[in-house]
């Protein structure tokens, strides 16, 4: 398989059944429906990409390879992770930012750059949008994706202790329930990109924040879908470090962000 046999569209729902075997097999923990039908409808401000073969031997396409994430505002992100960033300002907080949720590729067609092609369409739909950042975190242990990040210009800015909690005894180790995680972001300097429209937004912005801090006061109109999986829902992490890790290992598969494998 070539790299012109590779094809880059969004997920649609005919993919479901391809989508969930692809993460039933690689990755450590389950992800429920709820997790699925956000990625096939594009709901709760979900988006995603699928790489397919398109060999000519097949009659339908191949899904070999996605990648899952979400956009959101800064009021919404946690004020930990903004301070990393140097996004804590509240005059920020009706600005958008994305998440990467999942990226994997299966393992017959990894090292054809299929995971940088995915993680690049996240990037360039978040400066369109004018979003402020590219975010996620990544388990400690991770070789394949501190490489794979780095190589696509993303940076790390903190180790969170314990911010995992795996125990479907499908992790690495399976008397090892806790593990720590970067934070890897991709900044973007939205001035480079802004319209008319952007330097608009810019000077309502502490309207935007007002409005923002008002609307927590009414819980009733907030509604926040958690479509975590229990390795990240139930979890506690100890002190944010700031951290640069020594240069990682040579690339070999591994878990990227809850998580993804490429």
């Amino acid at each position: 398989m070539s790299r012109q046999d590779i094809a880059y569209r969004p997920i649609v729902p005919e993919d479901l059944p391809e989508l969930r075997s692809a993460h039933e097999a690689l990755f450590p923990i389950d992800y429920e429906s709820h997790f699925y039908e956000c990625v096939i409808y594009n709901r709760d401000q979900i988006f995603s990409w699928a790489a397919v073969s398109r060999d000519p031997t097949l009659q339908h396409e191949r899904l070999i390879g996605f990648v899952t994430a979400r956009t959101f505002r800064l009021y919404d992100c946690s004020m930990a992770d903004r301070a990393c960033m140097g996004l804590e300002s509240r005059l920020l907080d009706q600005e958008d930012i994305i998440y990467i949720l999942t990226l994997g590729v299966t393992e017959q067609f990894r090292h054809l750059g299929v995971a940088s092609q995915l993680i690049q369409k996240v990037k360039q739909y978040a400066e369109g949008r004018l979003c402020r950042a590219v975010y996620l975190h990544v388990i400690d242990y991770n070789e394949g994706a501190l490489n794979l990040y780095a190589a696509n210009k993303f940076e790390v800015l903190a180790t969170l202790r314990n911010f995992y909690r795996i125990d479907t005894g499908r992790q690495p180790d399976p008397e090892r329930t806790s593990y720590d995680a970067y934070l890897y972001a991709f900044l973007i300097d939205v001035s480079l990109n802004a319209s008319p429209l952007a330097f608009l937004s810019a000077t309502c912005a502490p309207v935007r924040s007002l409005l923002g801090q008002l609307q927590s006061c009414m819980p009733w109109a907030r509604h926040q879908s958690n479509y975590f999986s229990q390795a990240v829902r139930h979890r506690t992490y100890g002190p944010i470090k700031p951290v640069k890790p020594a240069a990682p290992a040579q690339q070999h598969g591994g878990l990227l962000r809850i998580f993804n494998r490429a």
